[in-house]
């Protein structure tokens, strides 16, 4: 016995004698599924209809549609912020040779 379901974009069909799961679609493009992979297919169905219907819906808060308004800025605050930022002035490096020792190697 053949059972067959048919849609607008693909035909669904299920031979029992041969027990054969097959998608046809309107372009002629074709799966055959053997019992085994059948039946991994609807449990992959199954389990991707649990997920979304399933699933707990968030809330999301609906958008006001107003212009959100910023804290003016100091620019005494800013200036500060700069200055912070900036990097400390470095001591002067002593050299770790002293004149003579540096003529000694020069070439």
């Amino acid at each position: 016995m053949k059972i067959n379901k048919n849609l607008k974009f693909a035909d669904f069909s299920y031979d029992e004698e041969e027990k054969v799961f097959t998608i046809v679609d309107k372009e002629g493009n074709s799966v055959a599924l053997n019992k085994v992979y059948s039946f991994a297919f609807m449990r992959f169905v199954i389990r991707i209809a649990q997920r979304n219907w399933l699933r707990t819906k968030k809330i999301i808060d609906k958008p006001t549609g107003g212009v959100v308004d910023l804290p003016e800025l100091n620019p005494e605050a800013i200036v500060d912020l700069q200055e912070s930022l900036k990097f400390a002035e470095q001591e002067e490096l002593k050299p770790v040779w002293s004149e003579d020792e540096i003529q000694r190697y020069d070439y």
